[in-house]
């Protein structure tokens, strides 16, 4: 007797030992799986959160969150810009990915259980989070969608801790249409997850009156909630069922959602109906590992796009006057994006290397240096913060008002609040900038900025002495007159008439007549350049007047400017090769590919 206890206890401490390796491993798993979202936003990711960041405004007020309360899907969305807000810290917002990912994994396990407890296949609990950061990937998608998720998985959890029919009847009539009226269509994922399992009780019970009753409670709901909510919101019932602020455009959640929904609800039953394993575990687990790993490697590869996040560094950088990290930036690899090359040439122009190395990078022309306006919500910043640093405050403000209103979800954008405020305090605009800082005051992080420009309204004294607002203040134009793009040159000029200390104003001018390729203005207006104090003529200067007079003179005899002899030697040997190689474009390519000469001819 005392050898039959000895060894049931020994049995019963061996399956504790097992149940805590396995439960360790598993842990293991998912510690290691939250690393790696951790190192892909941080390492390679993270501006796609300054973005998502800037916005939105989120306000600590009632009225904000009763707004948001108003339609299905609002906690949710509430929740979700409470924590994109702390992407103003962009590694605090790769924390919550991470989290929010490695929460979610967890959950879809806990529910595979309720089913059937099969550990073999514990990996597999990792697909739908895999599936929900490569939906994250997309700029457009908001967290809102990651933790209505969150939030519908616990309330099946929950559910499943009810025993009782009696107790589970209740909670479906009383508890499920909030989680859609809180958590929008996220609530798919509990409809289907119920049918389903409704419908394998009902094949595998004798109880079932019971499995049907909740069957058609799930089925019922699933079709009445969004046709009941459409009587009370103005939206449309497509986006009542899938979801109504998962994402940034109003049309709809995009493939990779809708995918990453299915794959949430059904994961579970797929990992607890697979068949259990006895032997080779470690290789059936390594075999899933590998098949996991590529999937998901494959997903993120398909879904990521490094060219906007190099779009998104760039505006991130310019949005924090960090001007020598855009030209370090662009030193590795030089942006072809006219979006990025706005940012360069501004980063240029404020750190007085405009004129000297422009061509040293890409140039897409006039794009790439103060772009057309158009009606969307990003292309105009760069052009926006130009214009605000060049002193035309009145057209940085209209860019930066337009690009707001046109922010397809109709939110609100911090940093264009800010600029806002900065545009109307430079034109005396005090009682606008006044309401702009009362809306700011209410938000976390620009709330001690917002009190501190308080401080500034009708006071011109402390605006004029703001190494800043008073410069800009200094240079503002003086006349009115009609904006006109085509005529882009003659309003610089105008504006460096205004305050010949201008030099910004001057140079881009210059790199304006340079980038249209119209040599003939630009000698023109070359001499207008005189009273800025130039050291030595600036290198592009150089090349462009070398370049016309070439064109009327064989020798440089009686030149009129200082140009520099190792310049006059390029040019020679750039005119040989030009003339003399019948391809002369790849030569020419590698050896002055970075002048304006070169930009002239084959740009």
């Amino acid at each position: 007797m005392g050898k039959q206890v000895l060894c049931d206890n020994l049995l019963k401490n061996k399956k504790e030992r097992m149940k805590y390796t396995h439960l360790n491993q598993k842990n293991i798993f998912t510690i290691l799986f939250g690393i790696i979202v951790l190192l892909f936003w941080g390492l390679t990711y993270r501006y796609h959160l300054a973005y998502s960041e800037q916005y939105q405004m989120f306000l600590f007020t009632p009225d904000y969150f009763l707004d948001r309360f108003a339609h299905p899907g609002g906690v949710g969305e509430y929740i979700g810009e409470f924590l994109t807000q702390f992407y103003y810290y962009q590694w605090i917002g790769v924390v919550i990915i991470s989290i929010l990912l490695m929460l979610i994994q967890r959950l879809v396990w806990l529910l595979s259980r309720v089913i059937k407890e099969n550990s073999s296949y514990y990996l597999l609990s990792f697909i739908p989070s895999i599936a929900l950061w490569a939906f994250l990937c997309d700029e457009n998608a908001m967290l809102s969608f990651i933790v209505s998720i969150c939030f519908v998985l616990f309330s099946i959890y929950l559910y499943n801790k009810v025993k009782t029919f009696r107790f589970r009847f209740l909670y479906l009539i009383l508890v499920l249409p909030l989680v859609y009226w809180f958590f929008g269509g996220a609530y798919l994922i509990f409809i289907t997850w119920g049918i389903i399992n409704e419908v394998l009780n009902f094949i595998s019970r004798k109880s079932k009156n019971q499995s049907i009753s909740l069957l058609l409670v799930f089925m019922l709901w699933g079709v009445l909630l969004p046709l009941i909510a459409e009587y009370f919101v103005q939206y449309p019932l497509s986006r009542l069922i899938i979801g109504v602020n998962y994402y940034r455009f109003p049309t709809g959640l995009p493939v990779s959602g809708i995918i990453a929904l299915a794959l949430t609800a059904l994961m579970p039953f797929v990992v607890a109906k697979l068949p259990s394993i006895n032997k080779s575990k470690l290789l059936y687990t390594i075999a899933q590992g590998i098949v996991i790993c590529g999937l998901g490697v494959y997903a993120i590869s398909i879904s990521r796009d490094m060219m906007k996040e190099e779009v998104m560094h760039y505006d991130y950088l310019t949005r924090t006057y960090q001007w020598q990290k855009i030209i370090k930036l662009a030193e590795k690899k030089s942006p072809k994006a006219p979006f990025s090359v706005t940012c360069l040439n501004l980063a240029l122009a404020k750190t007085d290397q405009l004129s000297n190395r422009m061509f040293e990078f890409f140039q897409n022309g006039t794009e790439g240096l103060l772009c057309e306006f158009q009606r969307d919500y990003m292309s105009t910043l760069p052009t926006s913060e130009a214009f605000y640093h060049l002193g035309m405050i009145n057209t940085a403000q209209r860019f930066t008002f337009e690009a707001m209103e046109a922010i397809p979800d109709y939110k609100k954008s911090a940093r264009l609040y800010k600029r806002l405020v900065e545009t109307n305090l430079i034109n005396g605009q005090y009682e606008i900038a006044r309401k702009y800082l009362n809306v700011l005051k209410k938000t976390l992080f620009y709330r001690t900025w917002a009190t501190e420009m308080m401080s500034y309204l009708g006071n011109e004294k402390k605006i004029n002495g703001h190494p800043e607002y008073g410069w800009l203040r200094q240079i503002l134009y003086k006349e009115d007159f009609l904006f006109s793009n085509p005529e882009m040159d003659i309003m610089l000029g105008f504006l460096f008439q205004t305050n010949k200390k201008n030099k910004m104003a001057f140079e881009y001018l210059m790199a304006y007549v340079l980038e249209q390729k119209n040599l003939e203005k630009a000698i023109r207006y070359y001499p207008l350049g005189k009273s800025l104090g130039y050291s030595e003529i600036p290198r592009s200067y150089q090349e462009a007047l070398i370049y016309v007079w070439t064109q009327k003179y064989r020798s440089f005899d009686n030149l009129p400017w200082s140009i520099s002899p190792n310049i006059i030697n390029d040019v020679v040997d750039f005119a040989q090769i030009y003339t003399t190689q019948n391809n002369p474009e790849p030569i020419l390519a590698r050896m002055y590919g970075k002048t304006l000469w070169y930009y002239l001819l084959f740009r």
